[in-house]
């Protein structure tokens, strides 16, 4: 019988760089994200991990994270005041202790699994990793166990659907790059859109772009545009710290920043990474008002499909977030999920049972993306790993 054994470990980077390699082979980023996440540091989050081994090999990595989740911060006036009231009240409902497996800095999660190793095995790991999930929620006293941000390709086994409750979650768009111009994307917009994105790139001539991997001089001005977006974000998870802007080039393979200057300011900043299979937009920050005069987000957009033509690159994902306007510019979305279960049975039939009206009521109050229509999926390679926030 194959021996095995299951481990916690303090760390996001717990095995070396060559075993992460093998359990999050490319084109996935999370193997060099996880050891960048691990130096960095998340502002509110514990990471750490569990690790399944066969003969002291690693077979099977789930990266963990713990925070608590402030309801009352993603909201604003009475709803703040009564939801900080409530948190006091019921802390695990309003302010809950959240034990979650998957990335807080991630286009979508994904768990590590050798490639090599048969079902009987994995399922035996698996069942393995989940106990050890749960005795250290208990020890932890956490309110809620969660798969954070997963999808279709994700790699996440069956077994894991049967013991977790799911809800849907944001969706990740994508824009597939089978035109040889930019004006042919245009033409294969919508009337309206076409002639709205036309009259948007009119402002280009006034906005300066430059693509580099070294950014010290504008490092300052790129974190606080990030702090800023933040703070208007209503769903940011989480506060990535300086360093991780600072080193992010150095530590993830085909990273590159684009910068855009309005009067020689630095006025927004996209954090890409590059590769030939896929482009991934990681994260998008700008000045709001200098932002919004000079049409930032939509000549990024188009900054980055002209890259896709010119470099061939057939994948353009676009991150999670904004689904109306990315739709507006033809793209289609890949559906996220969590899983998740409360130590209180009662909440999760409350949340499973009355999806619908639980989504719009948290919809409201500003705490869910509305619901949007957009494209259906269709299945297409994985892309280059996970994105930010």
């Amino acid at each position: 019988m194959n021996n095995l054994t299951c481990t916690c470990l303090p760390r996001l980077d717990g095995v070396s760089a060559a075993e992460l390699g093998r359990l999050f082979p490319e084109p996935s980023i999370t193997a060099p994200l996880m050891s960048l996440l691990e130096e960095s540091g998340v502002d509110g989050f514990d990471l750490s991990s569990i690790i399944v081994l066969k003969d002291d090999s690693p077979i099977l990595f789930l990266p963990l994270f713990e925070t608590r989740l402030d309801l009352s911060s993603f909201v604003e006036g009475w709803t703040k005041t009564v939801l900080k009231a409530a948190g006091r009240l019921i802390p695990s409902v309003f302010h809950p202790r959240i034990l979650g497996v998957g990335m807080v800095e991630g286009e979508w999660s994904e768990i590590g699994i050798d490639p090599s190793i048969d079902e009987n095995t994995l399922d035996r790991a698996i069942e393995m990793a989940f106990c050890a999930l749960q005795t250290l929620a208990a020890e932890r006293n956490s309110d809620i166990m969660a798969f954070y941000n997963f999808n279709q390709y994700s790699r996440l086994p069956e077994a894991i659907f049967k013991k977790f409750n799911r809800v849907k979650f944001r969706s990740c768009a994508r824009l597939l790059i089978d035109f040889t111009s930019v004006e042919e994307y245009l033409n294969r917009l919508s009337r309206a859109a076409r002639k709205d994105l036309r009259r948007k790139m009119r402002v280009a001539p006034e906005v300066r772009v430059l693509r580099s991997r070294t950014i010290a001089p504008f490092l300052d001005r790129i974190y606080c545009l990030y702090l800023e977006t933040v703070a208007r974000g209503p769903m940011a998870l989480g506060r990535h710290n300086r360093l991780f802007f600072e080193k992010i080039c150095e530590r993830i393979p085909g990273a590159e920043y684009t910068l855009y200057f309005v009067q020689e300011e630095l006025a927004a900043f996209n954090l890409l990474v590059v590769k030939q299979e896929a482009m991934v937009d990681q994260f998008f920050c700008m000045d709001y008002e200098l932002g919004r005069k000079y049409n930032l987000y939509v000549l990024s957009w188009i900054e980055n499909v002209r890259t896709c033509v010119e470099r061939k690159i057939p994948l353009f994902y676009a991150g999670q977030g904004t689904e109306k306007t990315k739709a507006h510019l033809g793209a289609s979305f890949i559906q996220s999920f969590i899983l998740f279960k409360h130590r209180w049975n009662i909440f999760d039939r409350i949340l499973v049972g009355q999806t619908a009206v639980v989504n719009k009521g948290l919809s409201h109050l500003g705490f869910w993306p509305a619901a949007t229509s957009v494209a259906p999926n269709q299945p297409v390679p994985s892309p280059s790993g996970p994105k930010g926030p």
